[in-house]
């Protein structure tokens, strides 16, 4: 019931915003629990672009409203909220972007397409969710499987016929499945091995099993407290132990408690495309401007840019127009194919493994 009224409070937006020359877009992400730090930083990256284009003059000469709204990375919440925000036809947002976790994605884009708001969801998603259409819906990135290799190319390469332990720390693990997946496909099961963290009394415990199984490389991609503590403490086991993470669940206590063994971890992230032009150019003017992007920023940054650039193009907002021209020729922007929409995969975005040294990631 709490989180059903931060809901609603996240909403009356709808009902007190004014109505001229404005044009709304919301930003579904979670604003509480353990996500919170990846909703923090997509919703910090589209209010970043709200503000540089309206600072433009604004989108076809209006405009743009932004408004975060915590769906608390619950699937119910999540369609709670496409529901609520379909209410008001003369308040309805142009543009979605959400939610972060897909849990839900085809009834939650129904919604979206069934009233006519453009969706950008920016999440990895299932093979099964990446291929399901839906109208006025753009994927931005590409599904678990792919991610999931990614993380076997990078073993494969790097630390082939070494035995790995994958840490599974509660049931909301679709990644770890599709990693598991991933070995076997290749023929690779043997090499890895699942422990349910939560199964174990103590980290002593977990750790000691690790070591009797004669694990070398640990893969961990939640929890940062805890993930912080077996490095440190299997790291004392075997000191030459290599960790691969994901470089979202790391912040600054995560950084305290592994000080000592980053020569050993390898984080886990999506690319920064400082490389692609137009994404150069912004990411330049924006370091002028005292913002400097890290993690999921860029990703809510280039869903509004993106969005932006088509209505542009198209001299219109109208959603039939947009989803009409998208199907006709394509997405095409000068973002770059970097997403796919309506399971039609163009470049899934490929991971990028990084290590941290003297105060920056630095690919590997």
């Amino acid at each position: 019931m709490p989180k059903l009224i931060g809901i609603l409070l996240g909403l009356m937006w709808l009902f007190v915003m004014p109505a001229h020359a404005q044009v709304r877009v919301a930003v579904v992400v979670p604003q509480s629990g353990s996500y919170k730090i990846f909703g923090d930083e997509l919703s910090f990256g589209a209010q970043t672009a709200v503000d540089e284009i309206n600072a433009g003059g604004g989108l076809l000469k209006q405009q743009l409203v932004l408004t975060v709204i915590d769906d608390a990375c619950s699937e119910n919440l999540a369609i709670s909220t496409a529901q609520m925000l379909c209410l008001k036809k003369e308040t309805k947002p142009a543009l979605v972007i959400g939610p972060y976790c897909s849990d839900g994605l085809n009834e939650i884009a129904s919604i979206y397409a069934q009233n006519r708001i453009f969706q950008i969801v920016p999440a990895f998603l299932s093979k099964q969710q990446s291929l399901k259409n839906h109208s006025g819906l753009i994927k931005l990135f590409g599904n678990l499987e792919n991610a999931a290799r990614d993380v076997f190319n990078f073993y494969n390469t790097h630390f082939a016929g070494q035995k790995a332990a994958l840490l599974i720390f509660d049931d909301d693990n679709g990644f770890e499945k599709s990693i598991l997946q991933s070995f076997k496909t290749r023929g690779k099961s043997s090499m890895i091995k699942p422990y349910e963290v939560n199964q174990f009394q103590s980290i002593d415990a977990l750790l000691e099993a690790m070591s009797t199984d004669d694990i070398k490389i640990v893969l961990s991609f939640a929890k940062p407290f805890e993930t912080a503590q077996v490095i440190a403490h299997f790291h004392s086991i075997n000191d030459q132990a290599v960790f691969i993470t994901s470089r979202y669940i790391t912040n600054a206590d995560f950084f305290l408690s592994t000080d000592d063994y980053l020569d050993h971890i390898y984080f886990m992230a999506l690319p920064e495309f400082e490389n692609t032009p137009e994404m150069a150019k912004n990411i330049v003017e924006l370091r002028l401007q005292g913002i400097e992007f890290h993690g999921l920023n860029i990703y809510g940054y280039t869903a509004v840019k993106m969005w932006a650039e088509m209505v542009q193009k198209n001299k219109t907002y109208d959603y039939a127009k947009l989803s009409a021209n998208i199907k006709k020729n394509g997405l095409k922007t000068s973002w770059g194919e970097t997403f796919f929409d309506n399971g039609n995969i163009k470049t899934p975005i490929k991971y990028v493994f990084y290590q941290y040294q003297d105060g920056d990631f630095v690919a590997k």
